[in-house]
């Protein structure tokens, strides 16, 4: 029995300031487990994905080597998430801090010592603002498709500035709001600019305004604005039209030049605001 005691004694005390490695030879943590016993001398990040790290200072990392928080689950491999369960436990006896998966509400909650308050995390909401900066000419009596846009704002990533095409980043209601301003010239009388909100994913019309003028071949700058707020589903695309008929026949050009101090410049303009 004392021989047994010393040598349990004697292997304790030799592993004290090593590395132990299960399934390596080349530990690389006070303790590393090579889950797959894939290692080598020189490992790769996939190599790493399936291993168990403890530092020297008792950080933990699952697929990683270096943690840099006690828990560090950020690997090479594509099973990062974290399984939570429930508890009975009241937020007071869990502690500030503690986390927990309700299922009931299909939430996870955060103790903050009193009570367990539901996390929640809100998406970044879509807002988009663009600008016709270049000469973009609208054909007559056809409805054509605004592109070309100068993108100032795109906080989800939903527009195309180039094909003037919004792509709702998820179910939910949005308001549109385009501005436009023809360069100056003859108005035919009783004509009317038509603008309006197409949607390319259901091959429809969303809404649309008109916008009629009873000038007499008088020369004139011709603007307005539509504006509507409309429910999207995930993913379904919205452009903004224009139709005009201003001319009597042939194009106006919503801008001539890129000159900003042009008086024919206008304000093109669009915003997309996700409500």
């Amino acid at each position: 029995m004392k021989k047994n005691l010393l040598s349990l004694a004697l292997i304790a005390s030799s592993f004290v300031g090593a590395q132990i490695g299960i399934n390596t030879s080349n530990p690389l943590g006070a303790l590393h487990v090579d889950g797959a016993k894939d290692n080598i001398a020189s490992t790769t990040p996939a190599q790493i994905s399936n291993d168990l790290v403890i530092t020297n200072t008792g950080f933990i990392g699952a697929g990683v080597l270096n943690p840099i928080v006690k828990l560090d689950m950020r690997s090479a491999g594509l099973q990062n998430a974290v399984g939570l369960g429930t508890t009975t436990m009241t937020a007071n006896a869990a502690g500030a801090g503690a986390v927990r998966y309700e299922p009931t509400q299909a939430k996870f909650q955060v103790s903050d010592g009193n009570v367990w308050e539901a996390a929640i995390i809100l998406p970044t909401k879509a807002v988009v603002v663009a600008r016709m900066t270049n000469p973009f000419s609208v054909a007559y009596n056809s409805d054509v498709n605004i592109t070309g846009w100068n993108e100032v704002r795109d906080l989800s990533n939903s527009f195309d500035p180039i094909t003037g095409i919004f792509t709702a980043p998820r179910a939910g209601v949005y308001t549109f709001l385009m501005t436009y301003n023809f360069v100056s010239g003859s108005v035919a009388s009783s004509s009317e600019v038509t603008s309006q909100f197409y949607s390319p994913s259901t091959a429809s019309i969303l809404a649309r305004s008109y916008k009629t003028f009873a000038r007499s071949n008088e020369d004139a700058q011709v603007g307005g604005s539509a504006a509507i707020t409309v429910s999207l589903t995930a993913n379904q695309t919205v452009r903004p039209q224009l139709n005009q008929n201003i001319t009597g026949s042939g194009a106006r050009a919503l801008r001539a030049n890129a000159d900003w101090t042009h008086p024919d410049a206008g304000f093109n303009n669009l915003t997309i605001i996700e409500n």
